[in-house]
């Protein structure tokens, strides 16, 4: 499939350019973007991450994200920080050159100097591979601008990050948590209103049928009438096309559909 900026629109990717421009919003695309339609990423740095339906990026700033798995409606506040990778800190030095792999630096390798110092490919183990390198941002999240996430944490659906926080342990679902490093403060919700949304997950549903019909900036009606219609066996799946988008060594995009939902499938 192409990955004219035209044609990963048509898909439900929005990286932010109008049609015709000039500016190539494609280039902080790095390794494989897993997306589910509508994603908007707006053009921000994404290596090797995965964004859930309705997710979207503040187009302004600079946001990076390395490995991440974005769930549905997660919302990403302008220049964040999210997953960066972690140097080793007990060895030697903590320069890259004494744990890399020409597969995780490449471009470092591409100067004779570095290669000459650095560790060549090998079967084994590298520093990368004994680490938690999976960070989850969940469903509905709401990530304040400017924060920090420290990677192998995960951000349970439905919390709110406070701006400029530093998140580096795990957060609960529907927690609201400031600061550096971020603390929990309360719950977004009662707690008996938590316990309900989260065996609701709504964000498993297509909700589009009802938006004339439901007020979704009221709380308890809008979750009383989906408790209600999923009982009655009224809620439909979402059932997002999805895709992977995957820039190659040389540079080159590719863009291919995926058989199934990232969510729920």
């Amino acid at each position: 499939m192409s990955t004219t900026p035209e044609n990963l629109e048509a898909n439900g990717l929005m990286l932010g350019a109008p049609p015709g421009a000039l500016r190539d919003t494609t280039h902080g695309i790095d390794g494989t973007l897993d997306f589910e339609r509508p994603a908007y990423p707006f053009g921000h740095r994404l290596k090797n991450c995965s964004i859930g339906a309705f997710c979207y990026f503040n187009a302004a700033g600079r946001t990076s994200a390395y490995r991440v798995r974005f769930g549905r409606y997660a919302q990403i506040g302008e220049s964040s920080i999210i997953a960066p990778p972690e140097h080793l800190q007990t060895g030697f030095s903590n320069h890259p050159f004494a744990f890399t792999r020409p597969s995780l630096m490449p471009n470092m390798y591409r100067l004779p100097d570095f290669a000459a110092l650095a560790p060549e490919d090998s079967d084994a183990p590298s520093y990368v591979d004994t680490v938690n390198n999976e960070t989850v941002v969940g469903h509905e999240v709401y990530l304040g601008a400017g924060s920090f996430v420290r990677r192998g944490v995960t951000i349970g659906d439905g919390a709110l990050i406070g701006a400029r926080s530093v998140v580096t342990r795990d957060i609960p679902p529907y927690a609201v948590a400031v600061g550096s490093p971020a603390r929990i403060v309360r719950l977004r919700f009662a707690e008996h209103l938590v316990e309900r949304l989260l065996a609701l997950q709504w964000w498993r549903y297509d909700l589009a049928r009802f938006k004339h019909t439901l007020d979704f900036t009221r709380m308890e009606p809008t979750l009383e009438a989906l408790e209600q219609l999923l009982a009655e066996g009224q809620l439909p799946l979402l059932k997002p096309d999805s895709f992977r988008l995957t820039r190659a060594a040389g540079g080159e995009l590719s863009l291919r559909a995926l058989p199934k939902p990232l969510f729920f499938s």
